[in-house]
């Protein structure tokens, strides 16, 4: 019999399960790790007719718009090497006052002979004119959907695992359209002192995450589409990665970050550990990260302690980066499902947790910093906390009802909630020391939709990136959690 705390969670959620259609409108949250065993066991409770039905639908709209490459982008790396991945830094923008003859510039004139000047907060809408960053993240969401869809469908191929296999095949290994094992151009500065990517550049590839939730999967149920020859291939590119993460100037900078990209970063590099078989690394990687950074990054009353200057974005970069603090939480149960203390055990020097952080922001007013259309991603932290730590007084489940968003059909549900799990859902995960429970944080990518404006007049950093809208060539400015 289920304990009071999650009686009560579920009993909301029910409503919300029977009041809404079968599936969500397509939604990319920034940090993801649903548990691969946990998935792969299929031991699942039988309400998730909806987020089941939701992951399927997602798969198959993404399918539609794969693969992708970085070569398959119209501007080169300054490396002249279509294999090197490439983004521009996001706020920065050209100031061509007192260059001679610069009324009569190119564009590739501009990029390269005008100094650029960073104005936070505000996107240069041109960036999306190098897409890798959005190509990368719709390639991740295709791998895990992908991923999860196969192994619902219980058969050893289907069309979903050979997608996966087609998409890895294409970004990574095909010998025409591999992307070169480094990010030495992603957030690229512009202009003549620029030409090569920065600090914030390893925040692009946040995704894997979710791809090493995908692959694990497919791994553990013997799935014929992913064969050796390929796991050995990825493996290999994956190792050349780490060690560019490991020792390049510009990650080891992310990794030194007190905020979203450190945390973030962890996130990345623990996922790939375990990709390789460096359990022991991924491990340590966290656990590193828990007994440092952390520390620091959340106040006695749960508000994370602001480590950027832009002001008009507070509640976003907490959120994003209370889904990474999850994520690395969900990464660490993962990969030492014994381990004591967990990631959500740990506290910060003012003795706040993860928990403590989720409730900060539930009572904080989007509206203060106009930035309303925010919420959404919120809702998959919420229930990770709630599965985490149990939801004794009602108050996540209640927040999740009064929000009015369908959460119950939501992706995230199938593995963000107290009941994923069979027998772990009569415990808290947060004093469980067997088997990890499911999934990890929900920030999701900037939307696409024309619709949502900031003050500024530029597409919003959050919201819902419906893909049919994308297709149709609405296009905005995207990920831009920086």
């Amino acid at each position: 019999m289920l304990p009071s705390r999650l009686l009560r969670f579920s009993a909301a959620l029910a409503f919300l399960h029977s009041a809404q259609a079968s599936t969500n409108p397509f939604t990319q949250y920034a940090v993801d790790f649903p548990d691969p065993n946990r998935v792969a066991a299929g031991n699942l409770p039988k309400n998730l007719a909806g987020a089941e039905d939701t992951i399927v639908a997602w798969a198959d709209e993404m399918n539609s718009y794969g693969p992708w490459s970085v070569t398959f982008k119209q501007v080169l790396a300054p490396s002249g090497d279509k294999h090197d991945y490439m983004s521009w830094a996001p706020y920065h923008w050209p100031n061509c006052t007192g260059i001679p003859n610069s009324a009569s510039f190119t564009p590739p004139e501009i990029w390269e002979k005008c100094p650029y000047i960073t104005r936070d907060g505000e996107a240069n809408p041109d960036r999306i004119l190098i897409n890798d960053f959005q190509s990368f993240f719709n390639l991740s969401d295709a791998v895990l959907y992908n991923s999860i869809a196969a192994v619902l469908q219980g058969t050893p191929s289907s069309s979903y695992s050979q997608n996966v296999a087609k998409f890895i095949d294409t970004w990574f290994l095909n010998n025409d359209t591999f992307m070169n094992p480094n990010l030495n151009y992603a957030q690229m500065d512009r202009g003549p002192t620029g030409q090569m990517g920065t600090f914030t550049g390893p925040l692009d590839l946040r995704g894997m995450a979710k791809i090493a939730s995908g692959i694990l999967m497919l791994r553990k149920t013997k799935n014929s589409d992913w064969t050796e020859a390929r796991n050995a291939q990825f493996v290999a590119w994956c190792n050349k990665y780490i060690g560019w993460l490991q020792t390049a100037p510009q990650a080891k900078s992310a990794a030194a970050q007190l905020n979203n990209h450190g945390t973030i970063f962890v996130s990345q590099l623990a996922a790939l550990k375990l990709v390789v078989g460096d359990t022991n690394g991924a491990v340590s990687l966290i656990q590193g990260y828990f007994s440092g950074i952390f520390k620091g990054q959340i106040n006695s009353n749960g508000e994370q302690v602001p480590k950027r200057s832009d002001p008009h974005t507070p509640i976003p970069l907490s959120e994003f980066n209370a889904g990474g603090m999850i994520t690395n939480a969900r990464l660490l149960s993962y990969a030492d499902p014994t381990l004591t203390p967990s990631g959500w055990n740990a506290t910060t020097q003012q003795g706040a947790t993860i928990q403590k952080a989720m409730d900060f922001l539930m009572t904080v007013n989007p509206a203060t910093s106009q930035e309303t259309n925010v919420t959404i991603e919120i809702y998959p932290n919420i229930a990770a906390v709630a599965s985490a730590y149990g939801d004794a007084s009602g108050k996540y489940g209640t927040f999740l009802n009064k929000s009015g968003f369908p959460y119950a059909n939501d992706a995230t549900f199938l593995w963000d909630q107290p009941l994923a799990g069979g027998d772990l859902a009569a415990e808290s995960e947060a004093n469980h020391t067997g088997s990890a429970a499911g999934s990890t944080s929900g920030v999701p990518a900037p939307t696409q939709s024309a619709t949502n404006k900031t003050k500024n007049g530029s597409l919003s950093r959050f919201g819902r990136l419906e893909l049919g809208s994308w297709a149709a060539g609405v296009l905005g400015v995207i990920g831009l959690l920086y």
